[in-house]
């Protein structure tokens, strides 16, 4: 008895003969679903550096508002006169808008805590001489509450009494 092609001596179900697995054509059930599930796994990792970065970005953008704030502070204080520079303060900025808030703003994570300070360093020396007498120290801290976490950054700067060109 000569065999046919794709078909073996044995008999399947039911009488019928039996395809061998060599010619099978497309793929099982199980093969699609192993396959999907496979493509799920990737697809939601891909989806997880997406979210990350999507949060990376927001707080860089937070960061950069932060900075921005304490600049601006810190080149305010600068402009003005020598003599007039002094003491402390307290200033609430809206994280959104840059408009002023207060304190509860701050508390509920919405707002910008600056901090500054003018310290005069005239009484460090008694020699004429000593150019530190001539200087004052400018410190801006801003803070800020993210996701549950404390943030702040700080600016330092000196600013010189008498300089050069002017008139005593």
């Amino acid at each position: 008895m000569e065999q046919r092609s794709g078909t073996t001596n044995s008999p399947g179900t039911a009488g019928r003969p039996r395809r061998s697995s060599g010619n099978a054509r497309g793929f099982t059930l199980l093969e699609v679903m192993v396959a999907l599930v496979i493509l799920s796994i990737g697809i939601l990792g891909y989806m997880t550096v997406q979210f990350q970065s999507v949060k990376g970005r927001a707080f860089a953008r937070t960061l950069h508002k932060a900075m921005t704030t304490g600049i601006t502070d810190l080149e305010e204080l600068r402009t003005l006169d020598f003599a007039q520079m002094g003491g402390s303060g307290v200033e609430y900025f809206d994280k959104i808008t840059g408009d002023p808030a207060t304190e509860t703003d701050y508390d509920d994570g919405t707002a910008y805590k600056a901090e500054w300070t003018v310290a005069d360093w005239s009484n460090v020396s008694n020699n004429p001489n000593c150019f530190i007498n001539e200087l004052k120290s400018i410190e801006v801290v801003v803070r800020w509450k993210e996701n549950g976490m404390d943030y702040s950054s700080a600016f330092f700067t000196f600013e010189r009494g008498r300089k050069t060109g002017d008139v005593s």
